[in-house]
């Protein structure tokens, strides 16, 4: 009889439940205190954890619009803008600031994140499956959408049907009909065999799982906690001196 290995990853990786209380703290301080030193202390925390995990690209959009929307609240006031631009300049900015940290940190932990830990962590926390069995389905329904949009993108490639081909220009709703139709159908079919494939693995089964993978608190998880408490105390500490 064969033992199965108990899955353990090596490097730098976080728990689930410590990158759900960072998820927590970056979403609710970005809305606490509105001074830019504080709000870029904050945007850094999950600009850090994107680079740890090598979401090299996730990272520099982040970092590049959150400075952007900074740099943007700091002239806003000295500059004269008409008042439906004003209005959408002060909306995107508001919407990059307050929201785009925490959506980065979403990113992260979907993307560090596999099924099996969110599952046993979430077990762990006595949580009830009508949470665990959505986020499961979740955890897997992202990373095929984007796979299913990729190859309707290749698709549409192969056929000239993108912006500023010659086929585009002749009918340019065409892009929204080979794109779009697709892919919602796509999405449908996919989330009908993710929760089927749920079930047919017994998460709806009341006993207690067992799990191959190894999720537990280690040293990474106490210095990310401690460095992102530090850095968000000390910058208000100086912030308020």
């Amino acid at each position: 009889m064969h033992m199965l290995a108990v899955t353990e990853t090596k490097g730098f990786h976080l728990d689930p439940r410590t990158k759900l209380l960072l998820m927590a703290v970056v979403a609710t301080a970005e809305f606490l205190y509105g001074h830019t030193a504080f709000m870029l202390a904050v945007a850094l925390i999950p600009f850090i954890l994107l680079l740890t995990n090598r979401q090299y690209k996730a990272a520099a959009i982040f970092i590049v619009l959150f400075v952007a929307a900074l740099v943007v609240k700091e002239i806003q006031n000295s500059i004269r803008f008409h008042m439906v631009v004003n209005m959408i300049v002060v909306l995107l900015v508001g919407l990059v600031l307050r929201l785009f940290p925490a959506f980065a940190m979403g990113n992260y932990i979907i993307k560090s994140t596999t099924a099996s830990e969110c599952i046993t962590s979430l077990s762990r926390m006595h949580i009830g499956r009508n949470i665990t069995i959505p986020l499961s389905v979740l955890f897997r329904f992202l990373p095929t959408m984007q796979e299913e949009s990729a190859a309707i993108k290749d698709a549409m490639r192969m056929r000239e049907i993108q912006f500023g081909t010659k086929k585009f220009w002749q009918n340019p709703m065409a892009l929204l009909e080979y794109r779009f139709i697709p892919l919602m159908i796509s999405v449908v079919k996919i989330g009908d065999e993710l929760s089927a494939a749920a079930l047919t693995r017994g998460l709806d089964n009341p006993a207690k799982r067992s799990s191959i993978t190894r999720v537990g608190f280690t040293c990474y998880d106490a210095i990310a906690v401690v460095i992102s408490g530090v850095m968000l105390s000390v910058t208000l500490f100086i912030i308020k001196w």
